[in-house]
């Protein structure tokens, strides 16, 4: 199932697909190491508002609601 990062529950992991935005948004995605063929874990998220965590090659990153919405992944839950 293809969703993005803000929408998978804490634990979930998924391999990253496609990053959406400007070329300021994906260099500065790439510069984080969040690329195409990257797996990633979310690790925690606040229920309304805050920073989204997620674990990848070993290091936990946070990240705004938007920046997250902006990285697509794909699950291996089928609906």
């Amino acid at each position: 199932m293809r969703t993005t990062v803000d929408k998978l529950a804490p634990g979930q992991q998924g391999n990253v697909v496609a990053l959406q935005g400007g070329r300021g948004m994906k260099a500065r995605l790439e510069s984080m190491g969040v690329r195409p063929g990257k797996t990633l874990r979310k690790v925690s998220s606040q229920l309304m508002a805050g920073p989204i965590t997620i674990l990848m090659d070993g290091r936990q990153m946070a990240m705004g609601r938007g920046i997250a919405r902006r990285i697509e992944v794909e699950t291996d839950i089928k609906e």
